[in-house]
């Protein structure tokens, strides 16, 4: 149920094969308040017998189990999928944010508009919250994992022969956020490296 590599999970399920042994993946979506609420979403893969065997688990802690098919693999890349484009919109959120406190417009406008107006889901509700707050010490997911998460996304791109070139941007933000320390803060805080390529405090 974490976040692997598609080689890895690849792997992990030629093994289970080779033992007759049934395999599924089932990595989660969402931050850790959506897991004390039972409101997790699960991306299933694998053979679908063992997947209904598992459904009950799902239901416990889950608000929709996502079905990705029969290779586990594709479990994984579903979920690195996602993470990489939360992770753009994070790293835009930043920009945005940047861009309008050098115009010397209050941050709460921003958000206001990110979450008020054609953008109100949850992720720029979530997160334009955290970086208008600067609240990078309400660890949701952080830096350090999130760089282990494109470092990932980047190697399934490159074994597809897919250019994710979003991904090397976020991927520099995060060494960068850290280099400067904050490798153990939420990953929102690459809008933070954002803030200091702009010249903000």
């Amino acid at each position: 149920m974490g976040t692997h590599g598609v080689a890895a999970m690849s792997r992990i399920d030629a093994a289970h094969r080779e033992a007759s042994q049934r395999f599924v993946a089932a990595p989660v979506l969402g931050r850790p308040e959506a897991a004390e609420a039972g409101r997790l979403g699960i991306v299933v893969a694998g053979a679908p017998d063992a997947a209904r065997a598992c459904a009950p688990l799902f239901e416990a802690i889950g608000r929709r189990t996502f079905d990705a098919g029969t290779r586990p693999a594709g479990a994984s890349a579903i979920k690195l999928a996602n993470n990489f484009v939360l992770g753009c919109a994070i790293e835009a959120i930043g920009e945005a944010f940047a861009l309008v406190r050098k115009h010397d417009v209050p941050a709460n406008v921003m958000q206001d508009v990110l979450t008020d107006g054609l953008f109100g889901c949850v992720a720029y509700r979530t997160y334009a919250r955290i970086i208008a707050d600067e609240a990078y010490d309400h660890v949701g997911f952080s830096a350090t994992l999130a760089l282990k998460d494109a470092t990932l996304v980047l190697a399934a791109g490159e074994a597809a022969r897919v250019p994710l070139p979003g991904a090397n941007t976020l991927r520099d933000r995060l060494l960068g956020a850290i280099a400067h320390g904050d490798g153990e803060r939420d990953w929102a805080v690459i809008a933070r490296e954002q803030a200091r390529a702009s010249g903000l405090g």
